[in-house]
């Protein structure tokens, strides 16, 4: 990854920490399985957005 990608990702883990640690334990649980499930829909989304984008439309 770019620095610049890098330090914009640590700076969100730091926020999204900072922001977890008062919640309590079954909370906090619940919310890191929620932030993983949404982390995994947007790779996915993303993925098959860029799938779309790369089709070879060749004449056959």
């Amino acid at each position: 990854m770019r620095k610049v990608t890098t330090d914009f990702l640590n700076k969100k883990k730091v926020e999204i920490l900072d922001g977890a640690i008062w919640l309590p334990e079954t909370e906090r649980a619940e919310f890191f399985s929620d932030l993983a499930d949404w982390a995994y829909a947007q790779h996915e989304a993303m993925s098959i957005n860029d799938e779309c984008e790369m089709q070879n439309y060749e004449e056959d």
